[in-house]
């Protein structure tokens, strides 16, 4: 008989689709018993709960992974005593079963890596799970292993590198084009005019790789609205609506942590006590609500919950501190102060808030993406912020400009209008003011920003661009016309060029910047008002 033993490569294959595989099945034991937490009494929960835990078991069994088929086996032994009756289901039984979800995740992990050993509390919780107990062990949530959320079927990066090289193939392309119609040879136009076709099929097949439904990234934060209410002695459910809307990997990615921000706010500032709920005729256990919609062309994410609201005069109390007038703001303005980098109305810092920092990390992680972000709150009735985003990060409509020898790009929907430079602009100053249609605008030229050459004595063109803080005119050279390009990030050295948020390379060949919108604008009206009081 011939022992049957698999090679390096078969075992990292099979170690491969473990991976990815208990991360799905451990995600959704944590589903089912936040669901099992609600309605203790629903038995067939518990039936897809033991499910799980046993293919789980057994996939760790065909591993070797002894540490892991016994923590599983013993859930297991628990899980059955529950579907027959003889162990209660309860709210701290839900709760222990939950750490032990953690700690599947955990060593599930340090299996594959080689470091199978149960730590001290780990062995305690197995201990308490075998005798049925019900202790007082907690462990933190464990994070998911990177290798499956890094992965949709194929990696994200060979995604990227798919990208890139259908933005290379439109340049080369753009060149063979040029080439062509110079020579006015039929036949060979035709031919590019196919390849042209082909190209964009190309590039739009790639883009609907790239695109994934919401649900599956959103739905672990059930578990951390819960955990945090728990920590503060609430009680709060997460509501998940349009979880098949589809957006760019890269989207759903980025925007983790400005939700988990809004979250933490959510739970710390907006939900009350369940006493106080309870005595304002509302539901003990509060709800936070997530819901994704696509909408003209781009996709819309709502974080609400039913809590007390933003307290306005705790922030124009924290307003009037940090020199400003409340009294000449809007009700919108005044909301948007909880935006500003550093506000806080917290009376002490806390594990969960109270340092100034979340709703300022979700603004800048929104405006890194191009989108915008808006506040609506009722007092009493809760508070709700949108943002609205790009369906992709990748490929954008652009605009290309010429300032002295080089060339620029702006995002086409942020553009309203172009116009020429009224004359008399003088010594053409880097930033100042100039009359559009009897109202005052803004502007800043490129050519200053970024210490270009004045090599041009010609008329100047003003494009006019819109924010939601503004509008303001950007002063350049020439116009070329929009085009569809492909956004390239940053290299680590050139992030923290003001004005620019990623890069693209045209049809010649050259690489072009792409434009900050919101750096720009903010850049043209702070330096406005400086020169206006100046001048007073």
């Amino acid at each position: 008989m011939t022992n049957f033993t698999l090679d390096d490569t078969d075992r990292q294959q099979l170690i491969d689709v473990f991976v990815a595989e208990t991360d799905d099945v451990l995600d959704e034991v944590e589903q089912l018993l936040l669901r099992l937490e609600q309605t203790p009494e629903d038995d067939q929960l518990l039936h897809e709960i033991f499910r799980g835990v046993h293919t789980l078991k057994g996939n760790a069994g065909c591993l070797a992974f002894d540490d892991l088929t016994q923590f599983a086996h013993v859930m297991e032994e628990l899980l059955d005593g529950m579907r027959e009756g003889r162990i209660d289901t309860n709210v701290a039984r839900v709760s222990q079963l939950l750490e032990a979800v953690d700690v599947l995740r955990d060593v599930a992990v340090r299996s594959v890596s080689g470091d199978v050993a149960l730590t001290e509390t780990q062995r305690v919780l197995l201990l308490q799970l075998s005798a049925g107990t019900v202790g007082n062990v907690v462990t933190q949530q464990t994070a998911r292993s990177t290798r499956s959320t890094r992965t949709l079927r194929v990696g994200i990066d060979k995604l990227d590198r798919m990208l890139d090289l259908a933005g290379e193939i439109a340049t080369v392309r753009g060149n063979v084009r040029q080439l062509v119609e110079e020579t006015s040879d039929e036949k060979t136009l035709d031919a590019v005019r196919e390849l042209d076709r082909l190209s964009f099929d190309l590039q739009e097949a790639i883009m609907n790789v790239r695109l994934v439904p919401v649900g599956p990234s959103l739905r672990h934060f059930h578990r951390v609205v819960r955990d945090l209410a728990a920590s503060q002695g609430k009680r709060a459910m997460l509501v998940l609506e349009g979880e098949d809307v589809e957006v760019d990997t890269t989207v759903i990615e980025q925007l983790k942590d400005p939700i988990t921000h809004m979250i933490r706010n959510a739970v710390d500032h907006g939900l009350e006590a369940p006493q106080v709920r309870a005595a304002r005729g509302k539901s003990a256990v509060g709800t936070i609500r997530i819901t994704a919609l696509h909408q003209s062309g781009g996709i819309v994410f709502k974080l609400s919950d039913d809590g007390a609201g933003l307290n306005e005069s705790s922030i124009a109390d924290r307003a009037r501190a940090l020199g400003i007038d409340p009294e000449r703001l809007s009700r919108q303005e005044l909301w948007n102060m909880t935006l500003r980098p550093g506000f806080s109305t917290a009376s002490e810092v806390t594990d969960i808030s109270g340092r100034g920092v979340g709703m300022d990390v979700v603004r800048r992680n929104v405006e890194s993406l191009r989108g915008t972000l808006n506040i609506e709150s009722q007092p009493g009735n809760g508070t709700t912020i949108d943002i609205r985003l790009p369906l992709t990060v990748a490929v954008i409509d652009g605009f290309a400009v010429g300032v002295s020898d080089e060339t620029y790009v702006i995002p086409i929907d942020t553009i309203i209008e172009c116009t020429e430079m009224p004359s008399g602009a003088g010594e053409r100053p880097e930033t100042g003011i100039i009359d559009l249609r009897g109202e005052p605008l803004p502007f800043l030229r490129i050519r200053s920003l970024f210490g270009l050459d004045e090599t041009s004595d010609e008329r100047e063109n003003v494009v006019v661009v819109e924010h939601e803080q503004g509008r303001a005119g950007i002063v350049v050279d020439k116009l070329f016309g929009s085009s569809q390009v492909v956004m390239k990030p940053m290299g680590r050295f050139l992030r923290q060029v003001p004005g620019v948020s990623g890069s693209s390379i045209l049809g010649n060949g050259r690489v072009a910047l792409i434009l900050d919108i919101h750096e720009i604008i903010r850049r043209a009206a702070d330096a406005s008002a400086a020169g206006t009081r100046s001048q007073s």
